[in-house]
């Protein structure tokens, strides 16, 4: 029998993606799963969601500030907007099932959803949660976790599942030359992948650019760098590379990042739960940069999580500087025996059936 799905979640990519995968996860199991996204016109959500093929409707949302300001008191004012907009979408779609994926804007959509009596899940990507899944984990059937080390910020132990961080890929690609060629890469050299997120980050950019340029003689003929800008800082970094240059190449932004990944044999990268369970399904080591403004800091958390069990490196964004990362790159890069080990920890860490396992307990529980 199909189902009728909605999956609410957004804001960014780290929200977005896994709620990508539980519904390419459904369609697998009966292309007759019907799906419904709910974000906001301003998230990402709005571009990333239609471009996968999925319907998307949109409410009204405002995060709430973790401080008295005049903020808060227009963000309930559409918190209560976004509740009646939530009733109206569920009254007329019906749906058998509603998943939350993280954001502020799953908040209204799930606790309609579970006042009406449907069943509701939620999955929580990072070590810390948000506070809208921390109140969410009180009504839900199931909150589905990302690290083991989540259960201590929930109250109802019974209703927690580990089950990892669902990534946009059940298999891995193979490598092809003309991913290389597609990048301006080349093959006989090893790559450093670099990107801050879906909208990038200037400063990992600008240390980057400094900390390479400090080891370039000798890395230039054995390492090459494909650095993912961010769209705003492309054209910046261009002119600051410039074009006689045979180390970098870069790119604004990347829908399917698995191309990259496939190509990448260190990566240096911000810590957003959905990144960490993407490398580590490559088995990828890692440089690790938090950002520093994260909810509850919850990347440097996670980033911590990758660094005990040996599979990354942390730097925190206010030690970052060209110089730090050229030292540790350069250790790097010259200690083949430290990167293997890493990888090898990188990849024990990963999981490639998140996904499937959420849906598994989801279409149990719809047979109870």
């Amino acid at each position: 029998m199909s189902l009728r799905i909605i999956i609410s979640g957004g804001g960014t990519g780290g929200h977005i993606y896994p709620g990508i995968s539980l519904a390419n996860e459904l369609k697998d199991r009966d292309i007759k799963n019907e799906i419904l996204f709910v974000g906001t016109k301003k998230g990402l959500e709005a571009k990333l969601i239609p471009r996968e093929g999925f319907k998307f409707v949109s409410i009204n949302a405002k995060g709430i500030q973790r401080r008295i300001c005049w903020e808060n008191f227009t963000a309930i004012i559409v918190f209560f907007i976004s509740l009646f907009q939530s009733y109206k979408i569920i009254r007329n779609y019906k749906p058998d099932i509603v998943i939350g994926t993280g954001g502020y804007v799953s908040g209204s959509v799930v606790l309609i959803a579970a006042l009406l009596g449907i069943p509701t899940f939620i999955h929580e990507q990072n070590v810390i949660p948000g506070i809208t899944n921390r109140f969410l984990s009180r009504i839900v059937k199931a909150v589905f976790l990302s690290f083991a080390q989540s259960r201590k910020y929930f109250k109802h132990s019974s209703r927690l599942i580990f089950t990892g961080n669902p990534v946009r890929f059940k298999k891995l690609p193979p490598i092809k030359n003309k991913d290389y060629h597609n990048f301006k890469l080349d093959p006989l050299k090893k790559t450093i992948l670099v990107f801050g997120g879906s909208k990038g980050a200037v400063s990992i950019n600008r240390a980057v650019i400094e900390g390479i340029n400090l080891i370039k003689d000798s890395i230039k003929n054995q390492w090459q760098v494909l650095l993912i800008s961010g769209s705003d800082d492309y054209e910046e970094i261009i002119d600051i590379i410039g074009d006689d240059n045979n180390i970098f190449s870069v790119e604004p932004y990347l829908y399917n990042i698995e191309k990259a990944y496939v190509l990448a044999d260190l990566v240096i990268c911000r810590a957003g739960a959905t990144t960490l369970a993407e490398i580590s399904a490559y088995g990828l080591p890692a440089i690790l940069i938090p950002y520093p403004f994260a909810t509850n800091n919850h990347q440097e958390y996670n980033a911590r999580i990758l660094e005990s069990e040996g599979a990354a490196i942390l730097i925190l964004e206010k030690d970052l500087s060209g110089e730090r990362l050229a030292k540790a790159l350069f250790n790097l890069i010259n200690d083949k025996k430290q990167l293997e080990i890493m990888s090898k920890k990188s990849k024990k860490l990963g999981n490639l059936n998140s996904a499937k396992k959420i849906i598994d307990f989801i279409f149990d529980y719809t047979k109870k």
